[in-house]
C-alpha cells in the first residue's frame, strides 16, 4: 500500500522522549570531598595545637594547611571511586 510523503513516521510506543530518564540523574559529588577537607583541617588543628600551643596564628595555619590537604586528598578519593 503506498505511503503519504506528508505523512510523518510515528514513534515507538516506548520511545523516551527525553524528558524522563534518557538523562541521569547528576550524583551529589563533593560530599567526600567536604567530609575529609573538615576532618583534616579538624587533624591540623589538633596537631597545631600541641606543636604551636596556644598561638592564634599557629592554630589557623595548622587549620588551613590540614584542610588543603583534606580537600587534594578528598579530591583523589572521590575521583577514584568514581572510575568504579
Amino acid at each position: 500500500m503506498p505511503e503519504s510523503k506528508a505523512r510523518h513516521p510515528h514513534k515507538h510506543p516506548h520511545q523516551h522522549n527525553g524528558h524522563s530518564n534518557s538523562h541521569p540523574k547528576k550524583k551529589k559529588t563533593n560530599q567526600i570531598v567536604i567530609i575529609v577537607t573538615v576532618f583534616f583541617a579538624l587533624l591540623g588543628l589538633g596537631f597545631s595545637y600541641f606543636l604551636n600551643a596556644t598561638s592564634i596564628v599557629g592554630l589557623l595555619a595548622g587549620a588551613v594547611v590540614g584542610g588543603i590537604a583534606g580537600f587534594i586528598f578528598g579530591y583523589q578519593v572521590e575521583k577514584s571511586f568514581s572510575k568504579k
